[in-house]
């Protein structure tokens, strides 16, 4: 272990998917770079006090959290020489350089303008904030320009001020009933599209079948504990907590350059399709438990007989359905899972080549090296190289 030459405090509301991804990136950078120390701040109820920290000296800050205010004083001794704000507006009354973290509302809108296109829908819809926040505006409107790129229109609910919380949700409901069937309707973030979902409930509005919905962010504290479950665009997080470290090192060396650079975007990791946009059968529904328990177990060592006790069908009949459904086998799926799984441990993390296996489900190194270059034709070693 190395000397520790770089202290990051990490402030911010870690209840949400998204805090916790991005500070899953900075440790799992950090346990591969000894020369840095994190610590993190608000994320227990008995976290150290603010003066702890401020005795610590941190050389950098890196929050989220815009609901607890500091003085300039606490800021200035909590972010040292460099602050980067995740969505949140560096605050201009302490002279700190800063850098900024911002979500891509662009790509996250031509994305999902793209999911609901293939299914060639009647008619598309936004649900926004209700607090109309620019960010919401944003992704409104780059939803709507990437539909009408296609010959789309965009019909979105326009939130009464003022409102109680029952009358609120009888306006959204009413306007749910007024969408042409069969409707995509995006919703701006994941709690949103629960209200949705929530609305057509009331109105007797069948989802998927009248209405699709997808959120943003990937909560699985709401995606998975509705009914129907809810589809939505999982933002690449954990990817900008360990780039971001690069920005954090040139600012600590050059403080002043790094402001004139762009912000930081979070990508997109893709769409976890769930029951909320499926046009399925059955047999389709029984396809996508399976993947959805092959996604979340792949790191394991289950076999067939363990997706197939999952899903709730025989073996036999889960291999033909899933071959007639997706052209190819069970197998196949888990091994292209567990090889993605490879490419990303080699792509974020130092992981030895020969420790991946243990990570993702492979008996041996020899067997997963081989099925590496076989599939995508360079070896382990060259693919974390390039």
């Amino acid at each position: 272990m190395g000397k520790v030459k770089l202290k990051l405090l990490i402030h911010g509301d870690l209840r949400h998917a998204a805090s916790r991804d991005m500070l899953s990136g900075f440790l799992r950078y950090a346990a591969t770079h000894p020369q840095w120390e994190v610590q993190i701040e608000g994320g227990h109820p008995s976290s150290a006090s603010i003066e702890y920290y401020r005795s610590w000296k941190p050389d950098a800050l890196v929050t989220n959290d815009y609901a607890r205010k500091f003085s300039p004083a606490e800021y200035r001794d909590l972010a040292g020489k460099f602050a980067l704000y995740v969505n949140a507006k560096p605050r201009r009354d302490v002279r700190i350089p800063a850098s900024a973290v911002e979500s891509d509302d662009r790509a996250l809108a031509e994305a999902a303008a793209a999911f609901f296109l293939s299914k060639a829908l009647k008619s598309y819809a936004f649900v926004g904030s209700p607090a109309h926040e620019r960010w919401s505006e944003l992704r409104m409107r780059f939803f709507r320009d990437a539909l009408r790129a296609h010959g789309k229109d965009l019909l979105f609910f326009h939130q009464p001020a003022n409102l109680s919380w029952k009358k609120q949700e009888d306006a959204l409901a009413a306007w749910l009933a007024t969408l042409p069937a069969p409707c995509g309707l995006w919703a701006a973030y994941d709690q949103r599209a629960k209200h949705v979902l929530d609305a057509c409930r009331l109105m007797d509005i069948n989802v998927p079948e009248q209405i699709k919905i997808l959120g943003v962010d990937n909560e699985p504290y709401i995606c998975n504990q509705t009914l129907p479950k809810l589809s939505s665009i999982a933002p690449n997080f954990e990817e900008v907590g360990y780039l971001a470290f690069d920005r954090i090192e040139r600012a600590l060396e050059d403080p002043t350059s790094i402001e004139r650079l762009p912000p930081l975007t979070i990508g997109l990791r893709g769409i976890i399709e769930r029951e909320s946009t499926r046009d399925d059968n059955g047999t389709a529904r029984r396809i996508f438990r399976a993947r959805d328990f092959i996604q979340g177990h792949a790191a394991t060592s289950i076999g067939i007989d363990d997706i197939a006790r999952a899903v709730g069908v025989s073996v036999r009949c889960l291999q033909k359905d899933f071959r007639s459904v997706t052209g190819h086998t069970i197998l196949d799926e888990l091994q292209q899972a567990r090889l993605k799984l490879a490419q990303e441990l080699l792509r974020e993390t130092d992981t030895k080549i020969d420790d991946i296996p243990t990570f993702c489900g492979f008996s041996s190194a020899s067997h997963l090296k081989a099925l590496f270059k076989h599939t995508f034709g360079v070896t382990m070693s060259a693919y974390r190289k390039n």
